[in-house]
This record gives C-alpha cells, sequence and structure tokens, in this order.
C-alpha cells in the first residue's frame, strides 16, 4: 500500500520534499520553503551567489509538470534563473562572539557560525580530512569490507586506478568475527536509548559481546579511484561501533583526536556567550547542562568525518552516544553546499531548512543535542570556486580538489565523557 503524505510526520516530508529526484532538470523547490529557510552566509551579490549560479532559485522548481517527470527537458541550458528571494532573519537572535564573528540561535541551544572558517582553513581540513583522517589507525567505512593499504589517499594521488580487494578475497577475515555472526544478526538494539540512561557498564558490555561485523562476500576487486566515490565515513577518536550503536570503550586510551580540529572546537565552543544562550525562561532544564564550564574544559575526544556524494543523503537522526548528552557537538561544513533539516525532539513538528555552505560550523547543545536533523540534499552546481584546481596546486591538493568537485565533507567532533568521569574497568 502506498504511503499517503497525511500519513507521514512532519519531518518525513519535509525530507521527501528535498531528496526528490523525479525529474532530472526539476530541483526541490526553495523557494516554497521561504518563510522557514535560513541562509546565512549567502554572498550579499545575487550574481556571486553559486546557489543563484546553479539555478536553485528558478521558479520553474516551483511546479513539476507530470508530463515530464524522469525526463529531461530541451533547452534547460538557458534555464530561467529567477531572482533570489529575500530571507526573514530577524526573527533569529543574534550573538557577538569572542573574537569578533557572530553566531545565530537557529533552535534551542543551536547556534550557526556563518563563513566561520577562512578559505585557507577551508582547503587546510579538506586536505586533513582525505589525507591525514583516513590514515589507520582511524577506522573507514570501507574497513569492514576491504583490505585497505594504510596509504589510500597516497594512492589516489599517484595510482588511482591501483587494484584493492575485499576480504572475502584476500582471506583477512578474522575467525571471531565468523563464529560470532549468527549470534550478531540475532542480537536486537533499541537505537533509542541515550548512552546517558544506559550507562558506562552497560556500554561496555555491548560491545565487549561484539566481535565485529562480518565482511561482505559478494564484493569484487575494486580501483582505488572508484572506491574513493564509495568512502562514506572517517573515525577520528573514540570508535564509534555502528552496530550496536555505542562507542568502543575497550582501549585504555582512544585513538588520539586530531589536535589542529580539537582547537578549532575547543576555540568555537568557548568564542560563545553561553549565559546568552541558555536561561531558566527559554530552557528549563538549563541549570543542568553545565553550560559554565564549556569553555574551559570542552574537550573533543571523538569525531566522525562524513564524505558525500552529490546523490547521498542522511535521514533524520539524533546523536544520543556521548555520556553528557548536552555537551556541544560541533559540526564543520566543506565543499557543496547542503539542505539540513533541523527539527525539534519530535519528528511530528515541521523542521527549519537551514542551507550549509563551505565553511560555516554548527554547534549543538543542550535541548538542541535531541532535536532531529539530517541532510536530505546536497545542492548541485554550489562549489565555491575557491575548491577549483590552480595549476599553482601541489599533486596531493589537486587530487583533493578533483575528489571535492563532486562532493561535500561534514566533519563533526564531541566529547565522549564529561569531566572528572571515571571509568570503572
Amino acid at each position: 500500500m502506498e504511503t499517503t503524505s497525511s500519513t507521514l510526520t512532519a519531518f518525513r516530508q519535509a525530507e521527501k520534499h528535498f531528496k526528490n529526484r523525479a525529474n532530472k532538470d526539476i530541483y526541490p523547490s526553495l523557494r516554497q520553503w521561504q518563510d522557514r529557510l535560513i541562509d546565512l552566509s549567502r554572498p550579499d551579490s545575487q550574481e556571486e551567489d553559486e546557489i543563484w549560479a546553479a539555478g536553485w532559485w528558478s521558479p520553474d522548481h516551483d511546479v513539476v509538470p507530470a508530463a515530464t517527470s524522469g525526463r529531461r527537458r530541451k533547452g534547460i541550458e538557458k534555464k530561467n534563473k529567477g531572482e533570489r528571494l529575500e530571507l526573514d532573519i530577524a526573527s533569529l537572535e543574534s550573538l557577538s562572539l569572542h573574537g569578533g564573528k557572530t553566531g545565530y540561535i537557529v533552535a534551542p541551544g543551536c547556534i550557526l557560525i556563518p563563513n566561520y572558517l577562512t578559505v585557507e582553513q577551508q582547503l587546510s581540513f579538506l586536505h586533513d580530512s582525505l589525507a591525514r583522517y583516513t590514515l589507520p589507525p582511524n577506522p573507514l567505512s570501507l574497513s569492514t569490507h576491504y583490505d585497505l593499504p594504510p596509504n589510500l589517499f597516497s594512492l589516489l594521488v599517484s595510482n588511482p586506478e591501483a587494484t584493492i580487494l575485499p576480504k572475502h578475497m584476500t582471506g583477512t577475515v578474522n575467525p571471531e568475527v565468523l563464529a560470532s555472526a549468527s549470534q550478531q544478526k540475532s542480537r536486537k538494539l533499541n537505537d533509542t536509548e541515550p548512552a546517558s540512561v544506559i550507562g558506562y557498564e552497560e556500554i561496555v558490555a555491548r560491545n565487549k559481546a561484539w566481535a565485529g561485523d562480518v565482511p561482505s562476500d559478494k564484493l569484487g576487486a575494486k580501483e582505488v579511484r572508484k572506491l574513493w566515490k564509495e568512502i562514506r565515513w572517517a573515525n577520528l577518536g573514540w570508535v564509534y561501533q555502528w552496530s550496536t550503536k555505542s562507542y568502543d570503550f575497550t582501549p585504555e586510551t582512544p585513538i588520539p583526536f586530531p589536535t589542529p580540529l580539537a582547537d578549532l572546537c575547543s576555540e568555537a565552543v568557548a568564542s560563545v556567550p553561553w549565559e546568552n544562550v541558555f536561561s531558566s525562561v527559554s530552557d528549563p532544564d538549563a541549570s543542568t547542562y553545565g553550560w559554565q564550564s564549556w569553555p574551559r574544559d570542552y574537550k573533543p575526544d571523538t569525531g566522525i568525518v562524513n564524505f558525500y556524494q552529490l546523490n547521498d543523503t542522511l535521514m533524520a537522526h539524533v546523536d544520543r552516544a556521548e555520556l553528557d548528552p548536552a555537551r556541544p557537538l560541533v559540526s564543520v561544513s566543506l565543499g557543496h553546499a547542503a539542505i539540513l533539516l533541523l527539527g525539534s525532539d519530535s519528528r511530528d513538528e515541521v523542521p527549519r531548512p537551514i542551507i550549509l555552505r563551505s565553511g560555516d560550523m554548527l554547534i549543538m547543545s543542550g535541548k538542541g543535542r535531541q532535536s532531529y536533523h539530517g541532510i536530505p540534499r546536497i545542492l548541485e552546481g554550489s562549489l565555491p570556486s575557491h575548491f577549483f584546481v590552480q595549476e599553482s596546486d601541489s599533486e596531493e591538493m589537486k587530487a583533493a580538489k578533483n575528489w571535492i568537485s563532486t562532493a561535500r565533507i561534514n566533519i563533526n567532533a564531541r566529547q565522549v565523557f564529561p569531566p572528572g568521569f571515571k571509568r570503572v574497568d
């Protein structure tokens, strides 16, 4: 039976709108969401706006002609780009950050800082995301299935046609993983349980019983350049186990978290005047967050680097694996712009679409950590010009820019343990 829009949650309806690719020439309408849309780092001039230039503000997208659904119309290269509509941000409370930047409260506990990263920082973190954050011992989304070399990015630069074999062809599958495969399939986990409720001891027990994911036996050999189109994430610091939906606390210490990224996030959190973000009037639970100490003791020790291709999405979710459910999650965008849907703690409430452009930073904290959020759309054609390849670029930077030409990166950092937490083995 086909699901009607009336049976979908408000969040799901918004996701369907922005994910729609039924017609190759019609983008999901931004104009229909004008009253709720946020785009804080858009250039002042319409002509300098990559999103406008790519045709995202065209009135042609407001109505999808049924007769052309699924087909490409002739003359689309001459499509009317329309006029970029003005967006009302008067309802957003602005924050003067320590250091001179300006942030905006876009939802309870959620601060969007437009253009937080300079162009130089964006290029530096692009390089680090591909060349450094993918180095062992950091787990990658491909690590379960492929016998990955330690120099995956170096191969992309020097030998992109090199062949990588899956583990079932190299015989490197861990026997313990195979032995526990049947037990893993029968294991059921509640994906909505917050770590702060489950407790540290139960998290440790769950991961001790988990031997690992079983590699696919259906994959074939693949060239490095093609494998780089399939990478979806790299894990930094404490390892998040997707199957148990919790962190693996088996090691004595986590994988070292990158210092430049940690410093960037700590400095951003310290720059926020948190007393202006939280009050007993706007959030009755604000007194329990401990925000007064965040400028001094926020130190990220885990993170995920998300690698998006242009057709990729991230469905609505809430990040609940940290033991302190209120401490900031810091998120940085690189490359193509994307639509972030930011809602509340209920999927039934209409989310707010936010255009995240390269260099933007979003900090989610307090009540905002329980807000559903997702990425239903990467905006095609929105890559800033500083990611275009230049003759003066190094070979590694050329490879990085070529990769981001059809992609987006999101780096997010969190702090697993609240200060003073004592681990019990």
